[in-house]
């Protein structure tokens, strides 16, 4: 194996023979001519022709599965940018990955890997390095006829690896590969720079673009040609629909078509549901549930849907700052917020207690461990054992002539719907207060994102609110591993993190999250608050539902054919 100095000087090399930061090409791809827009020549869908026809759109109820979509999904493109509505929308419909990641079997906490365009692959150790090498499903095409080859998988890869192309969001998870290089029309070599099983995972969250219609630009003018199973029909009137890809190279889905309906207001979202126009209602506002959800005209026909992706909210530590240095501190804080009144009270429900981020199905995905109880008592001793009394019995604990005052930055607080209404009262508030019942006093500075994001590289703080999200089974090494300036160092969690890195099976991975979680337990490196737990709605006459990674997968459903 080649030592990671002679791996980063023979990077060196190369990126200085190629005069830029770009990734090296191995073998050029060739230039198509400028395509013309699919949108264009694309049908329109009758059930748009005329939105406010609620007779022509229940027409097509029998073929068309219809999605409520929140908030304006934005640029339906995978690269570039995409919302989270964007994505739901093309990832695994219009577009396809390499390798799919399926949710755990029966008993188990972790994923596994499956063949998606793909049809198999191999990490190979080879002088010098490790290689990941791929070889496609040979009938392969997109939805315009065009086959998919080798070459659109080099493309869409270097794009995201070129800093240029503006693909932030995903250039990170493939940060470890040196090249990407073809060795036939249906087999391609990925070159690592070390081992590394992130970017087998990250093959199956990027979408295979086709390099004759997006090399030009990624954008592309709009235009949305993949290789999934179903294609763009029209993107308007706040609905876009696809319809099933005619060309797909694998098994069809069930549905037809899909819609997915823009509508800000849950409200009418609800009415919408209620009278038949609507199978998929993801998430519930608090104000609407779950009286609504359990109303008779949704009961009858809904059932409830979950769609808890991997996003926790906790309580940072600045561990470079006196007194949170110390492990026993921040555990005393830990034990300081009651997560369970926070979920009831300030989420509606709606989320979970959380300690650390390892679920089934989270950021880690393994076992979880039992959130503590709220414990003031417990946190008093842990301070007691510190060395912190309130010696002058001002009510605030002291050592060596030094108050216990803690410096907290977050978010500001939202403003009142109405304003005669009093100030919601966040999870910030619920600690604030604990803490102040048994002498620590947190003073609370707020500011905007930047403002927020700025405070932290700088480290002007003790404590900040703060918020991870992203996808099942992730390398966590950012939030938790020592890069973080302010995280407190602990080389046994490095030690998980480093072999979660080499373990190329998820279900190693999901074993290793017990020892994580062990580690973290002795560190208190953060400490959780809630976990989102979103409530949605799913009509009856879907079958073979199952969220996984924040979402369904939308190709595996079928509609119940039974009266």
């Amino acid at each position: 194996m080649v030592t990671r100095v002679t791996q980063v000087a023979v990077l060196a090399a190369v990126l200085t023979a190629v005069g830029c930061d770009s990734p090296a090409r191995v073998k050029p791809w060739r230039h198509a001519p400028d395509p013309t827009s699919e949108a264009a020549r694309a049908p329109s869908s009758p059930a748009l022709a005329d939105v406010s026809a609620a007779a022509e759109v229940r027409a097509a109820r029998g073929h068309t599965l219809r999605v409520h979509v929140d908030a304006d999904p934005g640029r339906l493109n995978p690269l570039m940018s995409p919302s989270v509505w964007s994505r739901r929308i093309t990832y695994g419909t219009v577009f396809e990955p390499l390798i799919r990641y399926l949710p755990p079997e029966p008993g188990q906490t972790a994923g596994r890997f499956a063949p998606r365009i793909a049809r198999s692959w191999q990490v190979v150790n080879v002088p010098g390095g490790t290689e990941i090498r791929i070889e496609l499903e040979p009938g392969v095409t997109f939805s315009d006829g065009r086959p998919l080859t080798s070459s659109d998988v080099q493309f869409t890869l270097d794009a995201i690896r070129d800093p240029r192309r503006g693909v932030d969001h995903l250039r990170p998870m493939l940060a470890d590969v040196f090249a990407v290089e073809l060795i036939t029309t249906y087999q391609v070599r990925l070159v690592l720079l070390r081992p590394s099983a992130w970017v087998l995972r990250a093959l199956a969250e990027i979408p295979i673009l086709p390099m004759h219609i997006y090399d030009g630009s990624l954008a592309a003018g709009g235009q949305l040609v993949g290789s999934g199973p179903y294609k763009l029909v029209s993107n308007k009137g706040g609905i876009v629909h696809l319809t099933r890809n005619d060309r797909y190279w694998s098994t069809k889905p069930a549905i037809a078509d899909v819609e997915f309906v823009h509508q800000p207001d849950a409200a009418i979202a609800l009415k919408d549901a209620k009278r038949g126009d609507l199978d998929i209602v993801p998430a519930l506002v608090p104000a609407h549930w779950p009286e609504q959800a359990s109303a008779p005209g949704i009961a009858a026909s809904f059932r409830a849907l979950e769609i808890g992706g991997p996003r926790l909210r906790y309580l940072g530590f600045n561990a470079t700052r006196a007194p949170l240095d110390s492990p026993q501190i921040r555990h005393a804080l830990a034990l300081l917020i009651d997560r369970r009144s926070i979920a009831k009270r300030v989420f509606d429900g709606l989320a979970r207690p959380a300690l650390w981020p390892i679920w089934p199905g989270g950021p880690v995905s393994g076992p979880e461990v039992v959130v503590p109880d709220f414990d003031p008592a417990a946190a008093a001793k842990l301070l007691d054992a510190a060395g912190w009394f309130d010696t002058d019995k001002d009510g605030i604990r002291d050592k060596d002539g030094t108050k216990l005052h803690l410096v907290m930055i977050g978010s500001e607080r939202p403003t009142p719907k109405e304003a005669s209404a009093p100030p919601q009262k966040l999870p910030r508030d619920y600690f604030i207060e604990a803490a102040r019942r048994i002498g620590v006093v947190i003073e609370v500075k707020t500011g905007g994102e930047s403002w927020v994001a700025k405070h932290v590289t700088e480290g002007s703080y003790h404590l900040v609110e703060m918020q991870w999200s992203g996808m099942v089974d992730m390398d966590l090494t950012p939030l938790l591993g020592g890069k973080n300036p302010q995280r407190a160092a602990s080389p046994r969690i490095e030690r998980v993190l480093d072999a979660m890195g080499a373990a190329w099976d998820p279900a190693e991975r999901g074993k290793l999250a017990v020892d994580l979680a062990s580690a973290l337990g002795e560190t208190w490196t953060l400490a959780g608050i809630v976990a989102d737990e979103p409530q949605g709605l799913v009509h009856k006459r879907v079958k073979n539902v199952r969220v996984w990674d924040g979402w369904v997968d939308v190709p595996a459903l079928a509609f119940d054919e039974r009266p």
